[in-house]
């Protein structure tokens, strides 16, 4: 809007350059009227509303007061028929405005027959250059429509993919709940069954059924805390393929072949959350995943590979000033993760506008301390 409104200033500083300046005040008032309803047309269509009332009464008042002052305001008024143009693009239905849009282009035709003046054009380039023109303004509207769709619809992915995550989670505890409540109950029935005929076998049911709800309380904490088995590259595989969706460029560095499966679980389910962020929480254009087995990172972020243990960067670009990706989203959960394994979570801003997840584990996991 800015720059479309900017250049319809041209046409008043051209008065001024040519000195006319009893025109110069009134081509002001006359496009600084019509740039107010323009405005209006231009953000409703962004909106995706279109909610202009008296859609017809809009237009002719465009033409009206374009073509009306044509006598008046001379040949610096050539070019102002593009606004009709635009305007009839945005207010009406795309075949519609395409047909205004010609009819505009071939007005130009006879105006520039009538034009006296020496600085005239021919009629071809005055009609080219009114239906170019008005073809890249109303361009620039639907682009800043299509980019608020695209943003919308990132979201709503994000959104997806986290529902569906909670529907596979619920579906899991579903069954697996189904599954252990239906033996549990047969167990009880037949240990009251056996209570009066015997009672030894019946306390062996009672055993059996703490064992199956022992059991099932560790297989509802493995599926609450989220430590079934990911493959690690089928997940990196689908950050990119999510995050490029958005209409980003992700690049994929991967300088391992073989990781141990508990630290590659890990990995993949922070693959995934912080994908799953980068969608969400930031306008990114480039974002890059890097995996690589190294000790520490130097200055400057040199990487000194000595085998010591795996490190995950996830930087992305875009980054929105005004919400903080680290909270609500997940990463408190994956930094304990990290640290249950030994090793390391850090999230933060790049201080270019960008954010970033580092990540460092062991290259083997110590079961030993991870159970004590």
């Amino acid at each position: 809007m800015a720059a479309t409104g900017a250049l319809w200033a041209l046409t008043p500083l051209a008065y001024l350059l040519v000195g006319d300046l009893l025109r110069a005040p009134i081509a002001v008032v006359l496009l600084g009227g019509l740039l107010v309803v323009y405005a209006r047309i231009v953000a409703a269509h962004i909106a995706g509303t279109n909610h202009v009332p008296h859609r017809m009464r809009t237009f002719l008042l465009f033409v009206l007061v374009v073509y009306g002052a044509l006598p008046v305001m001379g040949s610096v008024w050539i070019y102002t028929p593009l606004i009709v143009a635009t305007t009839g693009l945005l207010l009406f239905r795309f075949r519609h405005g395409v047909g205004v849009l010609l009819i505009v282009a071939a007005a130009e035709y006879p105006l520039a027959y009538a034009e006296t003046s020496p600085l005239a054009v021919s009629a071809p380039q005055r009609s080219a250059g009114v239906l170019v023109a008005a073809v890249v303004a109303s361009g620039i509207v639907y682009y800043a429509r299509l980019v608020r769709e695209l943003r919308e619809l990132r979201v709503a992915l994000a959104d997806v993919a986290v529902d569906r995550e909670r529907l596979r989670m619920a579906g899991e505890l579903h069954d697996l709940l189904g599954q252990t409540l239906a033996s549990i109950t047969l167990k009880t029935e037949l240990s009251l069954a056996l209570v009066d005929v015997d009672r030894k076998r019946a306390a062996g049911e009672v055993r059996a059924t703490i064992a199956i709800a022992g059991e099932a309380r560790e297989q509802v904490g493995d599926v609450v805390a989220a430590r079934r088995s990911l493959d690690l590259g089928a997940e990196l595989s689908a950050a990119v393929a999510l995050i490029e969706l958005t209409g980003a460029r992700c690049d994929l560095r991967v300088g391992i072949e073989k990781i141990d499966e508990e630290i590659g679980d890990a990995l993949a389910w922070i693959v995934r959350e912080a994908a799953t962020n980068i969608v969400r929480h930031s306008d990114a254009r480039h974002c890059l995943i890097e995996l690589d087995i190294m000790d520490n990172l130097g200055e400057g972020g040199t990487v000194h590979r000595v085998g010591g243990g795996v490190h995950l960067l996830m930087r992305n670009d875009g980054a929105r000033g005004g919400t903080d990706p680290r909270r609500g989203s997940g990463l408190a959960g994956l930094r304990q993760r990290a640290e249950k394994l030994g090793g390391s979570l850090e999230a933060g801003g790049t201080g270019d506008g960008g954010f970033e997840v580092r990540v460092w584990l062991p290259a083997v996991h110590d079961r030993e301390s991870g159970h004590r």
